[in-house]
């Protein structure tokens, strides 16, 4: 591990171009076309690894226009300057347009392949496209997402990583991540607001290395529980956590706020950053702000995972108007991230 370390240090210092995963998601929905819309940007700062079906890319591709050079690969490893490595997954056959066997293996075996390069050390960095957590769950009983599968693929709890969605002007960091309703109140604890937290500053320090970071909590309940009389959390959770944290990290914490008025004074540049209690409590002001403009990233893991704040769009599918803004932030920020780590 520490020779690996030293030899992507080394590659960041030479180069500052790391070798990125791309993964494609679900075939039948958007991630072709966005990831191929994306790929001459995405070569410029780095060097891309497509793990996805190929039939479907190369349809996406040339319905582009786009004829870059693409090399195809059986196991990763980086192709020359200028060339796009790819690693087929799925079955051959035509272009896959629709939600089925095919489609569920070609992005389950593509996430699988690219997080395999991740841990070998043979890519930096991971930026995937969005999946169909229905279909994969079909042929992987347990799936649930990006997050918990990444989690477990690198020998961790769920409760060892965090879910932070990073804009221009609001990065929500989620408690927990995709929990039932029913179940949210169990999630409110003071480890999940420990690690979420460190979490949250750390991000912000490798994305803004000369600013002290300022950091809201969300309260759970309404109105901040009004003194207990609409909950017991804030009283006897978040609270104390928030005078305790205060004394140990380097930065500005404040809270717990009221969750109508956090977000609105986050996005006015108040705060730099909000711990949400929960998902939706994060999502919904997150994606007030339009579709693309937001980047998921998986913190706690051994490598760089970007994502973006968006799904498969089965709808829009292959119609020439999805639009890849949120897969192009979500490689840009890969590779920023990776850098700041890199060259720290």
């Amino acid at each position: 591990m520490y020779i690996r370390g030293q030899l992507r240090q080394i590659r960041a210092q030479l180069t500052m171009k790391p070798v990125l995963a791309i993964t494609m998601g679900d075939p039948s929905g958007i991630g072709p076309e966005i990831i191929a819309s994306c790929l001459e940007s995405a070569s410029r700062i780095s060097r891309p690894i497509v793990f996805g079906h190929w039939p479907t890319l190369q349809q996406a591709l040339n319905d582009l226009g786009a004829n870059p050079q693409i090399q195809l690969m059986e196991r990763a490893k980086p192709a020359e300057p200028g060339i796009i490595a790819v690693v087929p997954t799925g079955q051959d056959g035509p272009p896959i347009d629709e939600q089925g066997d095919r489609s569920s293996r070609a992005q389950a075996e593509a996430l699988e392949k690219a997080v395999d390069s991740a841990l070998e050390g043979t890519c930096d960095c991971l930026a995937t496209g969005p999946v169909s957590k229905e279909q994969i769950s079909r042929i992987s009983p347990g799936f649930i997402g990006h997050t918990e599968y990444l989690a477990e693929r690198c020998g961790l709890a769920r409760d060892d990583v965090t879910m932070i969605f990073m804009s221009e002007k609001l990065t929500v960091g989620l408690l927990a991540t995709h929990v039932p309703m029913d179940r949210i109140a169990q999630t409110v604890t003071t480890e999940r607001y420990e690690r979420t937290t460190g979490h949250m500053v750390a991000l912000l320090k490798e994305m803004h290395p000369d600013k002290r970071p300022r950091i809201a909590i969300a309260a759970f309940n309404p109105h901040a529980g009004e003194g207990g009389l609409l909950g017991s959390e804030e009283t006897e959770i978040l609270e104390p956590f928030c005078r305790d944290i205060r004394e140990r990290v380097d930065a500005e914490i404040t809270g717990p706020t009221p969750a109508d008025t956090v977000f609105r004074d986050a996005m006015s540049g108040r705060y730099d950053g909000v711990i949400a209690a929960y998902h939706d409590q994060a999502m919904i002001p997150l994606k007030l702000m339009g579709a693309g403009q937001t980047v998921n990233i998986t913190m706690g893991l051994p490598f760089v995972r970007t994502s973006p704040d968006h799904g498969t769009a089965h709808d829009i599918a292959r119609t020439g108007v999805a639009d890849p803004a949120g897969m192009r932030l979500a490689i840009d920020a890969a590779v920023k991230l990776w850098r700041a780590r890199a060259s720290g």
